[in-house]
C-alpha cells in the first residue's frame, strides 16, 4: 500500500475515529482530492460516517447483552426505532 506524504493506512484508521476526510486532508496538509486520489488509488472505502455506526452499532450489542430493552435502548442511544433497526440490518453478523 502507498503513502501519502509518509502517512500511511493505519494513521489514516486511528483518524477516522474522530474526524472526516476533510479534516484529516488538512491537518496531513494536503488537497482533499489528492487524498481521496490515494484512498481510490489503495482501494480503501471506509469513511468516518462508517466507523461512527460501526461503534453506535457496537454499542447496541453490548446493551442488547446487558438485558436492555428496544426503548431503553432508543433512549440511551437517542436513536429513533427506524434508525436503531436500520443499523441492526446493517451491521448484522458484525462483531
Amino acid at each position: 500500500m502507498n503513502t501519502l506524504k509518509g502517512h500511511t493506512y493505519s494513521e489514516y484508521r486511528i483518524l477516522l475515529n474522530n474526524w472526516n476526510d476533510t479534516q484529516i486532508a488538512k491537518r496531513w496538509r494536503v488537497a482533499p482530492a489528492k487524498l481521496g486520489y490515494w484512498k481510490a488509488e489503495n482501494g480503501i472505502f471506509i469513511t468516518h460516517t462508517y466507523v461512527k455506526r460501526l461503534k453506535i452499532y457496537k454499542h447496541i450489542r453490548k446493551l442488547q447483552k446487558l438485558g436492555y430493552s428496544f426503548d431503553q435502548i432508543n433512549r440511551l442511544t437517542q436513536l429513533c426505532p427506524s434508525e436503531q433497526r436500520q443499523l441492526l440490518e446493517d451491521y448484522e453478523g458484525v462483531e
